[in-house]
């Protein structure tokens, strides 16, 4: 294999520039999810009261 092959690869970069997600503690974890949770529970009632939430132009709903 070249050199040049061995050096491109050696390394895993981003390619969108996306920063790494900071390690959470097993307590911000549980945090999190509950947060996670509340979201979804608030965005399922939100849709079950006011129907699909999408820019599409086949529904024309927002």
């Amino acid at each position: 294999m070249k050199a040049s092959i061995k050096e491109k690869s050696a390394g895993k970069d981003h390619l969108t520039g996306v920063a790494p997600r900071p390690v959470l503690t097993a307590e911000e974890r549980i945090e999190q999810r509950k947060r996670d949770k509340e979201f979804m529970k608030a965005m399922n009632e939100f849709v079950a009261k006011y129907g699909t939430l999408t820019d599409d132009e086949f529904f024309r709903v927002i």
